[in-house]
């Protein structure tokens, strides 16, 4: 009987209660034929309807118990449970039916996930790889530029310098007044290749560590933009892994460029946290005009596109990043990666808890 379907066994129990009924009220009526008919007909519809009740009961809690084990089933897989199966049990079909389509979709999301999954690693290596010949191909053209460009700039200027001394008295005016100006060009090419250069690998990121270039991006980007900068370092002659380095260097960077383009910023906080012996943490924040994140896109905004590359880069190093921004309300940037890579997924890595506990701490 319990393969039958639901309906059917409903109907069956039903029907064997009605004939217990009608038998054992025939039976009990003969022999309680002198009592009143009242009290035997309350007596046997009181007995019937307990019956039915009870028997229905069981009934339906058997019946119905596969579907409060695939609702708790359901539960599991609601917090991420994959490999939890619904018991197919032998009972009642259509019941074994929906366990067995739940348990098939399932296997199908489990397959999904796992390729999803692998999908998203072999994105990482590749956007890893991407990143680090980006990073190699910036420092060779760095090189060059330095070892190149920059130096034959540098031998022109002390070329028109030399002449400008020594030959002066044999120059016309106008002559003396061209050299100049080609001397001042030289200067502003220089100034603006070594700005190049800095931007493609600074050299103080290699030499002396990602407090010394953050300094030298304060300097040389915002306070020469005529923004007030608050800079606030701690741990400041402290190395990190050049991954870890050269990933939140470029966060920084891109949320300087952000703030230099869009923000309309007059003033400027940037705290750099490398004391804590697990983790690193950044904050910068600006008054500017802030923006809504709801409009950003990476493929609709330039600043979007920033954001987006921002956030690859703090995932790749198992980092967090938090950006909080609102029209005219500024815009605040946060970041928190560890410093072990091996925790690509740190559970501790708060950036604000991390970084308000710190600037209480100081």
């Amino acid at each position: 009987m319990r393969k039958w379907p639901l309906l059917y066994q409903i109907l069956a129990v039903n029907s064997a209660i009605v004939f217990i009924g009608a038998a054992a009220g025939t039976t009990i009526t003969r022999t309680l034929a002198q009592q009143s008919s009242i009290a035997l007909t309350v007596s046997f519809a009181s007995l019937g309807l307990l019956l039915s009740i009870a028997a229905n009961y069981v009934l339906l809690r058997l019946a119905l118990r596969p579907l409060l084990v695939l609702q708790t089933v359901s539960e599991l897989v609601a917090e991420g449970d994959l490999r939890i199966r619904a018991e197919e049990t032998a009972g009642e079909p259509n019941l074994a039916r929906l366990a067995h389509t739940f348990n098939t979709m399932l296997d199908r999301l489990e397959e999904d996930t796992l390729a999803l999954e692998h999908s998203r690693r072999l994105t990482e290596q590749l956007t890893q790889q991407v990143l680090s010949a980006q990073e190699e191909e910036r420092r060779r053209i760095a090189r060059e530029l330095h070892d190149e460009t920059a130096q034959s700039l540098a031998t022109l200027g002390i070329y028109i310098d030399t002449v400008l001394s020594t030959e002066a008295e044999h120059m016309t005016p106008s002559l003396h007044n061209g050299l100049s100006r080609v001397r001042e060009v030289v200067d502003r090419t220089l100034v603006g290749v070594r700005t190049i250069i800095a931007d493609l690998r600074p050299s103080l990121l290699d030499d002396l560590g990602l407090a010394a270039a953050l300094r030298w991006q304060a300097q040389h980007r915002l306070e020469a933009d005529g923004l007030r900068v608050d800079l606030q370092i701690r741990g400041e002659g402290r190395r990190l892994p050049p991954p870890v380095e050269t990933a939140l260097y470029r966060i920084l960077q891109e949320a300087i460029t952000n703030i230099l383009k869009y923000a309309s910023a007059s003033y400027v906080e940037i705290d750099l946290d490398l004391s804590r012996p697990d983790l690193v943490t950044a904050r910068i924040e600006d008054d500017g005009r802030g923006f809504d994140r709801d409009t950003l896109g990476p493929t609709t905004h330039g600043q979007g596109v920033g954001i987006f590359g921002m956030q690859e880069r703090a995932n790749l190093v198992g980092g967090t990043l938090q950006i909080d921004s609102a029209p005219g309300e500024g815009t605040e940037v946060r970041v928190c990666i560890p410093t072990d890579l091996a925790l690509a997924a740190y559970a501790n890595c708060q950036p604000h808890e991390s970084i308000v506990a710190a600037v209480q701490s100081s």
